[in-house]
């Protein structure tokens, strides 16, 4: 008889060995500790079943010699090399397993989870058609090794505690070995769970399904990981205890009282789901931490930046030891962070591992699960007893917001709660939600602020706008200009000791007007001039959020006197709580600009009936009008939009659909003839977007009525006159084609109440056409999804929902630099070896953090592993860099510590987009 082992480990000291008995006895361990939050024994009995059975294909002797280094193990062979988990099924008992499982219902699941529950691409090779290696191998064990290999198992399976139990569920399928060498393929078997061509994954996958081959992974992952790191005490740490809820409540009401808003609006709401529509800067964090109720939860956002700030705000609610963190580049946030290397793998590692109650995460690390891709079941199955909040939904691009539509739609199915937060919520998402989720009004309970607060938000005005339309002085999107004057209002602004905020569309343009700045200004204006943007190394990009957001800090002392300013792109535009007098912007959707506008005298918040200044805590009744920027010096309009004449925005449709941005110019200036827009949202209220006029009923019912003014006497391409009669044609497409009508809003003031904007945004998503160049992007990639697309890789479906069009590049001018780094990093992990875990992390820190930038697609570049001239004599470190620098390339573009990446304008790429 010969030991089976799971696992093995070697290095240059020491050698690790896992036994099979003793990682199953540890995979059932793990699940003790789920299965508590599981109230469906029928699942619990599958879900201990298939962790039982999951690795018997490692019996097979490839397995044990050629891949664990089992060199005594007997019988002997390296040549028949099948995929352990597929040649699991080939032992157990069919007819055995129906009856521990009174039936067939879970019989199918239990199988597909073990044969699966490690997906490789080759796979089709062996399951989609006939494969002579499993053929052979099949034929080899029933004539020759088939009573060795049972002999094997018998003996590893009696060492684990409750092997009695299903011991007569492992015996050799001979039944099903014949089959496959009889020409049978291996999917009629096993019913594989991805891959868009088997036909059982076009129509919806069974929640208990998911749940079996979940429970599964998520359990054996974990075990696996305790045994590799010596941990197995920890293995019911797989989910550590959440906070108590009366510790959150507590910790809750010191920062925003006992009657605070949050408290109210959860009264008898918490096993609810949620949408939440409220003001930026309203405290919506704390109402999703309250919603929490001391179970686990996730907590997305669409930024890094503003996971990390939440990351530390929930770590002052619900410890350190119970709060995880999830982006790319986490592991070396944490590093940055904390001095011991150990403590920041394991806060890494169980954040990875789903372990912690709070985990704080960008939603591009969960909801491309969506799109179902190898391994999505261990997500889908740890939601199914947690909440979910998604923060900031507007801040994603249409097809993302489809995704994350079925996102919600599978959570929702699998048993999970989840609360959907936003300051502007698209109209089209919540009809999308209320279709898919049955009896809505009683699953979802809306918590509307602006409705609720109503008559003291309609009071509360803290901007005034101007739009200014601008005067293009090229024809080309890749060299805007800012005229000199605007130059000069931007630093008579910060002249006047005034934070100033200058948002552009792009990277390009924000550089050409942070230079002109530096150029015109003088004194310490000069040295307070600040420029943020994505297209910044890693270091470069944290020193500068980090000293630049501090200068802006929320909220300004009355004692600060010095003027500044911040040009920057959208990367601050949401989720950071920065507080500017005054914002200089490109034109941008609604929804943005009010984002962008959020930025602007943040200090001044509402509570409870009053405006408290944050400053010097003044507070204000609202028993009238209060106007926050006339208690500003001047009371003149601090937030100024520049719109050009022909071009729209830098960048053209590449940032913003035009279709977006000329609606919003629009209803501004709807908005500025000072209508009763609330009446208007109230009838747009009622139109159903699955009525199949809707888009006829939006041009008649509202456009034609409504911006026929707007229109008059505009002059067309052709030089015609177009006048009332032939306008109702199609008044929608007008405004978005035409750019004659621009005119009439130039040096438009606008008072916008807080209430005001509400209405703006949901009359400007609700009056979208569904036919439009926006929402087609939403429907369209909706129907790809209900058809039962699946990504066939977790790497596509992330590509997918990031909408990708950038890439990372060493520019070409620091190659030298950057080969010698990396010489140097690796004669000092040489010198003194310390946590391999961390190798790729200190090296990101040490190297690629100092080097790497993202620039936008461009083609023919050559990966930089080509471009570099190592040699070594340790085989491990040309594999480890091969991988690790797999997806960068070199740049003929320049860099500069002040601007970030130039464009080479002998490159005809576009603007530095965000």
């Amino acid at each position: 008889m010969s030991e089976i082992w799971a696992k093995s480990s070697y290095d240059d000291i020491n050698k690790q060995t896992i036994t099979l008995s003793k990682h199953v006895s540890d995979v059932l361990e793990v699940f003790k500790n789920i299965e508590i939050k599981i109230k469906n024994k029928s699942l619990i009995d599958a879900t201990k079943i298939a962790i039982y059975l999951h690795d018997l294909g490692k019996v097979l002797p490839s397995f044990q010699i050629k891949v664990l280094k089992n060199k005594m193990y007997q019988p002997w062979d390296i040549c028949y090399e099948v995929p352990h988990s597929l040649f699991s099924i080939f032992w157990i008992d069919i007819n055995k397993l129906k009856e521990k499982l009174n039936g067939e219902d879970y019989l199918n699941f239990v199988i597909s989870a073990v044969a699966y529950h490690h997906w490789r691409e080759r796979f089709d090779d062996f399951i989609s058609k006939e494969n002579e290696m499993l053929k052979k191998l099949c034929k080899l064990i029933i004539d020759k090794w088939g009573e060795h290999l049972q002999n094997n198992l018998d003996n590893e399976y009696e060492k684990i505690s409750n092997h009695g139990e299903y011991k007569d569920l492992i015996t050799l399928n001979r039944k099903w070995l014949n089959s496959i060498i009889n020409g049978r393929i291996l999917l009629d078997l096993a019913i594989p769970p991805y891959k868009f061509d088997y036909e059982p994954l076009r129509r919806e996958v069974n929640k208990e399904w998911i749940l079996v081959a979940g429970f599964l992974q998520r359990c054996d992952h974990y075990a696996s990981w305790c045994e590799e790191e010596g941990k197995e005490e920890e293995l019911d740490k797989v989910e550590i205890d959440p906070m108590n809820k009366n510790a959150i409540d507590s910790s809750i009401l010191t920062k925003v009282g006992e009657s605070a808003w949050q408290f109210v609006a959860l009264n008898n709401k918490l096993d609810k789901n949620i949408i939440l529509i409220a003001p930026t800067g309203y405290g919506k964090t704390e109402f999703a931490f309250l919603w929490s109720n001391g179970e686990k939860f996730f907590y997305t956002l669409p930024i890094r930046s503003a996971v990390n700030n939440t990351y530390e705000r929930a770590k002052g609610i619900f410890g350190d030891d119970k709060t995880g963190v999830l982006h790319s580049d986490i592991d070396l946030y944490l590093l940055n962070k904390a001095s011991d290397e150990a403590d920041v793998m394991k806060i890494y590692e169980l954040a990875k591992q789903l372990s912690y109650p709070a985990i704080i995460s960008t939603g591009d690390q969960f909801f491309p699960y969506a799109l179902r891709p190898p391994g999505f079941e261990k997500l889908f199955a740890t939601l199914s007893y947690s909440r979910l909040v998604i923060d900031e939904i507007q801040a994603y691009d249409p097809k993302a917001c489809a995704i994350i539509t079925k996102f919600i739609e599978m959570l929702y199915k699998i048993g999970g709660k989840f609360l959907l937060m936003t300051a502007t919520m698209p109209k089209f998402i919540e009809h999308r939600i209320r279709e898919l989720i049955p009896s809505f009004n009683d699953q979802v309970e809306e918590v509307n602020i602006y409705k609720k607060e109503k008559r003291h938000l309609e009071k509360i005005y803290k901007h005034k706008l101007r739009l200014e339309l601008i005067k293009s002085k090229t024809d080309s999107t890749a060299d805007f200009r800012l005229p000199e004057e605007k130059i000069d209002e931007i630093l008579e602004q910060a002249k006047r000791g005034k934070r100033v905020l200058v948002i552009l569309n792009t990277v390009a343009f924000a550089q050409e007007v942070y230079k002109k700045l530096k150029e015109k200004a003088s004194g310490e204006i000069r040295n307070n001039i600040f420029l943020l943007h994505s297209r910044f190394t890693l270091n470069d990009k944290e020193i500068k959020e980090r000293e630049y957001i501090k200068s802006f800090y929320n909220p300004k002392s009355v004692h600060e006197n010095v003027g500044k300013i911040l040009v920057s792109t959208q990367v601050v535009e949401a989720s950071l709580d920065i507080d500017a007098d005054v914002l200089f912007t490109e034109i941008c959707p609604l929804d943005a600009l009010v984002q962008r506008m959020g930025r602007v005298l943040r200090r001044y918040f509402y509570r409870n009936g009053k405006v408290i200044n944050k400053s010097n805590n003044d507070e204000h009744e609202l028993s009238e009008m209060f106007k926050a920027f006339e208690k500003e010096p001047s009371g003149e309009p601090n937030v100024h939009v520049f719109i050009f004449d022909d071009k729209l925005q830098s960048g053209g449709d590449l940032v913003y659909p035009k279709e977006l941005v000329k609606l919003s110019l629009a209803w501004l200036w709807k908005e500025s003839q000072k209508n009763n827009l609330d009446t208007l949202l109230n009838e747009v209220s009622q139109f159903k977007e699955d009525d199949i006029d809707y888009d006829k009923k939006i041009e008649e019912k509202i456009f034609q009525q409504e911006f026929l003014d707007l229109l008059e006497n505009i002059s067309q391409k052709s030089g015609k006159k177009k006048n009332k009669k032939n306008q109702e044609s199609n008044v929608y497409d007008t405004i978005v084609e035409n750019n004659d009508w621009l005119s009439k809003i130039d040096k438009t003031e606008i008072e916008l109440s807080e209430y005001e904007k509400y209405v703006l945004v949901s009359l400007f998503y609700s009056t979208l056409k569904q036919n439009g160049t926006y929402l087609r992007s939403y429907y369209d990639t909706l129907d790809i999804l209900e058809a039962g697309w699946m990504s066939e890789k977790k790497s596509e479906a992330e590509k997918i929902f990031r909408n990708i069009f950038s890439l990372q590049v060493v520019p070409e001018e620091y190659l030298e630099k950057f080969e010698a780094d990396i010489l140097n990093f690796i004669s000092k992990e040489e010198a003194t070896p310390s946590e391999k875990k961390l190798l790729f992390t200190r090296f990101k820190k040490d190297v690629l953090a100092k080097y790497v930038v993202n620039q936008p697609f461009e083609r023919g570049l050559t990966p930089v592993i080509k471009r570099l001239n190592l040699k070594f004599n340790n085989n491990n470190w040309e594999i480890r860099l091969q991988r690790w620098l797999s997806d960068i390339y070199v740049s003929s573009h320049k860099y500069n510590e002040e601007l970030g990446l130039l464009k080479n304008e002998r490159y005809d790429i576009e603007n530095y987009i965000v």
